[in-house]
């Protein structure tokens, strides 16, 4: 029995996520921001061969980690930078992400995002305003990586799709070497 299949689409799946990271890492680096894991982080994440899948994947990302930015910026706002509006912020963005109904696996990004954005002010002893600043960039670079993994994923499901038509278009007309 074999365990290891290569096969093309792992092939094309692979190559369409090094793309991705290579369009995010040279955009970023053009536009200065010196960071980039978190757009790359997305790509890889949100990166599915079936095009169905990759918009369900998109739209999670976004809105796990819309809700894990919003919260972690309104309960360090109001309880301050602490462990405990950390882990308030962690409990209700679980509950909230957790009750959408058929909710999807990604569910857990929304509190990966809270802590992702109140960790690094409480180890860091940020102010209110720069834990802010790096919270938006984050939640951009997420945003961002999840645009650029969705087009390519569109582009080269068109591209499937034209190059199947293309071929059978061919296959269909050439002649037929049977008797």
């Amino acid at each position: 029995m074999r365990y290891l299949i290569l096969n093309n689409r792992s092939l094309l799946y692979a190559f369409r996520i090094v793309i991705g990271c290579l369009i995010v890492w040279w955009s970023l680096n053009f536009a200065g921001d010196e960071k980039k894991i978190y757009a790359i982080i997305s790509v890889i994440v949100v990166s599915e061969p079936d095009p169905d899948l990759l918009r369900v994947s998109v739209v999670s990302r976004i809105i796990n980690t819309l809700i894990g930015c919003a919260l972690g910026l309104l309960f360090m706002f109001i309880a301050g930078i602490n462990v405990w509006s950390l882990l308030t912020a962690i409990v209700i963005s679980v509950l909230i992400s957790t009750s959408f109904k058929n909710y999807p696996a990604s569910w857990k990004l929304a509190p990966v995002t809270v802590a992702i954005i109140v960790i690094p002010a409480i180890t860091g002893h940020e102010d209110y305003h720069l834990a802010m600043q790096v919270a938006l960039e984050r939640t951009g670079e997420v945003l961002y990586g999840s645009l650029v993994a969705l087009l390519l994923g569109l582009f080269f499901n068109a591209w499937k799709k034209y190059w199947i038509r293309t071929y059978a278009a061919a296959e269909n007309k050439s002649p037929d070497t049977n008797p």
